[in-house]
């Protein structure tokens, strides 16, 4: 054994893997499903930006921690720097930024070519013209054949004071209807440059603000999303969210991510609703996330690892971390775990100092830095997310199935507590973890460690797991298969009942069933029928009563329950028979 690696010291119980200590009985169930594909991992996935004004851009040790954290994206050039930059001079427009003399189009290029990724480039809307994009594709692909593939029209232009608030440059007529009509001769004259690319136009986000307001006063008659997806549509091929999710806690930050698959079917009904036959080929971009919230802190390490797997499980081609250097904030303070916050959303540090408190040295990672290394070593581009499901939300899983074996990665939301786990597959015989890294609030980096189990480790607080396993090269069993009907009978304020049909779609029986159903956080059950039923977060497990045991090949089994919400009453969002996923709801 390696120097320096640390061994995780275990002992079976019941079959089950387990540390020292644990109990058993409060082991979380992790099943996943390898035959329930949710598709592949995108080439361009795991992505960061980068800024024309960052003075440490150029820095070797920059470029070498992009390329061991797997990023295979990289933005510029730099969030609303675009609607102030002229990227022939590489300069902005008075008092609107800063572009660094060093930091061109070229030498990010360069950079992109080193780490591999594909560059993102936001072209200047706000006080550009449709002639200055052109040129710039035109340069990029005809005159250096750099091959850049994807261009965003402007940054969150509707922050340009077309609903009151501003902070997006813009010298254009305001209005979701002028951006709509102008971006259309951006598109023209960008694809006449050259015909292969791909060009996205800014939505707002679903149900954050300025959703669903309408500018009048600007000559709109319907929202932004709706008039830009009605006039540009036909001829997009991406639009571009920005996701900044408000928390107050760190236990608010470490659900954020469970918004994400509403913000994105969202997004996709409207592109269905109103880009006409294009609307399938349409793909959608994260191109700015991170925390808001305790930027340096280990949550934010597992929000990264979190929202990015959930954004790419629900089919998002792209999520770009702002930003690869940001800088301290306006005030630093004191973490839970008594190390410092420097305000700064970077994922690597720049050595700045403000108010007295400096940061480490520059290009020293922040812990949200091994989230997105945890994603990039665990979703490698074509790999096949496969699903799964948790026994406590405390405890979030992901699987992906590689040309060598699977591989599956933890995140423990747990604070104070390590979590046993135990891990059964469906579709795939596991038979050796060939290799592990971790990431904890204990050890905040993401390290090797051995002498772990496929089939259950216990997890420290506040961590992230990455498992490579390989298969035994037996034939697996053949996976379970369900469908869910589901329904509210009654509903009330601060309450509702729920009648639910599972049908074991399976070719067998399934013998002492456990079904598992996802609940709002603000939800729990208070009584149920036809099965016994316990709750741990928001995952409630359903297991049988004593006289129906088994749910035959093809049979259903009904039962309900009353659940309590302290808001809007809202329905499970998932369902589960013994692990597997059901569909339809």
């Amino acid at each position: 054994m390696a120097a320096g690696v640390p061994t995780v010291l275990a002992l079976t119980v019941g079959g089950l893997l387990v540390s020292q200590g644990a109990d058993a009985s409060n082991t979380v169930a992790i099943n996943v499903n390898a035959s329930q594909n949710l598709g592949t991992v995108p080439s361009m996935a795991n992505g960061v930006n980068t800024a024309t004004f960052d003075g440490h851009l150029n820095d070797g040790a920059a470029t070498a921690a992009l390329a061991d954290a797997g990023v295979d994206a990289l933005r510029y050039p730099g969030g609303s720097t675009a609607d102030a930059y002229r990227w022939q001079t590489n300069t902005t427009v008075d008092g609107l930024g800063y572009a660094n003399p060093a930091n061109g189009f070229d030498d990010f290029m360069g950079i992109a070519r080193k780490t591999g990724a594909s560059p993102i480039i936001t072209v200047n809307y706000g006080s550009g013209t449709a002639a200055e994009a052109a040129a710039w594709v035109r340069y990029a692909n005809v005159t250096k054949h750099y091959g850049v593939k994807y261009w965003e029209l402007g940054n969150e232009v509707s922050g340009d004071g077309t609903y009151g608030t501003m902070w997006e440059h813009n010298v254009k007529p305001k209005g979701a209807t002028a951006y709509a009509n102008n971006i259309a001769d951006y598109i023209t004259q960008m694809k006449a440059a050259d015909p292969g690319i791909k060009v996205g136009a800014v939505l707002n986000l679903h149900n954050s603000w300025p959703d669903g307001l309408v500018a009048s006063n600007y000559g709109d008659t319907a929202d932004w999303n709706t008039t830009v997806l009605k006039k540009d549509g036909p001829r997009l091929d991406f639009v571009i969210l920005h996701y900044y999710p408000t928390s107050k806690s760190e236990a608010e930050l470490l659900t954020q991510y469970r918004n994400i698959a509403a913000i994105v079917k969202a997004t996709r009904a409207e592109i269905s609703k109103y880009a006409g036959s294009n609307a399938s080929k349409i793909q959608i971009m994260v191109t700015e996330t991170d925390s808001s919230f305790e930027y340096d802190s280990v949550p934010a390490a597992l929000y990264a690892a979190d929202s990015y797997m959930t954004f790419l499980q629900n089919k998002v081609q792209n999520i770009d971390w702002w930003d690869e250097h940001n800088g301290p904030g306006s005030t630093s303070g004191r973490l839970p775990d008594g190390s410092t916050e420097y305000g700064d959303g970077g994922i690597l540090s720049s050595g700045g100092c403000n108010g007295g408190v400096c940061e480490p040295t520059a290009n020293t990672p922040f812990p949200a830095y091994y989230g997105l290394k945890a994603v990039g070593g665990f979703a490698t581009p074509g790999a096949q997310m496969v699903a799964t499901t948790s026994s406590n939300s405390a405890v979030t899983a992901y699987a992906v199935k590689t040309s060598t074996g699977m591989n599956l990665m933890l995140v423990n939301h747990s604070s104070q507590t390590s979590e046993p786990v135990s891990i059964s597959y469906a579709g795939f015989n596991a038979a050796n973890v060939t290799s592990a890294e971790q990431f904890s609030e204990a050890n905040k980096k993401l390290q090797q460690i051995r002498g772990l189990s496929a089939h259950g480790l216990t997890l420290p607080a506040y961590s992230i797991t990455v498992l490579k396993l390989s298969s035994s090269g037996t034939a697996p069993a053949p996976a379970a298969s369900c469908t869910v009907t589901a329904g509210t009978s009654v509903s009330w304020p601060g309450g509702y009942t729920e009648n639910v049909k599972i049908t074991n779609t399976g070719a067998n029986a399934a013998g002492d069933w456990k079904i598992t159903f996802g609940l709002p956080a603000r939800e729990h059950v208070t009584a149920s029928w036809n099965v016994t039923h316990s709750q741990r977060g928001a995952t409630v497990t359903a297991q049988p009563v004593s006289y129906d045991r088994t749910i035959a090949a093809g049979a259903t089994l009904p039962f309900g329950f009353n659940a309590s919400d302290t808001g809007a009453p809202a329905q499970p969002t998932w369902y589960a028979l013994n692990g597997v996923r059901c569909t339809g709801h």
